[in-house]
């Protein structure tokens, strides 16, 4: 999956999520480098419902094979107007590292530390709307006892 193929994932990720208030307008703030192949720039603030706000950041490099190599993200969720996360998925970066390093979630206002996956490769911005989907459907988190990662 190269730069535009995750863009297009993202972009029926957010047009079909319940949850945001009000619905975004894709073409979402996603930029491309222009470079061969394309790296892969996004920021943006989506507002939820029940005044939840998640923040994205999303910067990664493909190699020419369309295979994500490195990136920096970090996926906070929190209560609007609050600067302490519910919780924040990330690989503490704010420069690349590869997608085989870990990645892991912070959660609540002590800021726990919990490993998510021993790659970054599989958590994406789908896996962080599987994250609010469960949020919002009161389901345990991969991280919580008895959840999983099945929505």
């Amino acid at each position: 999956m190269g730069a535009y193929q995750y863009a297009e994932i993202i972009g029926r990720l957010l047009n079909s999520c319940e949850y945001l208030d009000p619905r975004p307008c894709f073409p979402s703030k996603i930029e491309f480098a222009p470079t061969d192949p394309p790296s892969f720039y996004w920021k943006q603030k989506f507002f939820l419902l029940n005044d939840k706000v998640l923040t994205v950041k999303d910067i990664a490099t493909f190699d020419s094979e369309g295979r994500m190599v490195d990136r920096a993200f970090a996926y906070d969720f929190c209560d609007k107007g609050s600067p302490q996360p519910i919780w924040r998925i990330c690989n503490h970066s704010n420069s690349m590292k590869s997608v085989n390093d870990p990645c892991h979630v912070h959660v609540g206002h002590d800021d726990n530390e919990i490993a998510l996956a021993n790659t970054s490769h599989d958590i994406d911005f789908t896996y962080a709307m599987r994250c609010i989907k469960k949020f919002y459907l009161q389901k345990p988190q991969d991280w919580e006892e008895g959840g999983c990662d099945e929505s």
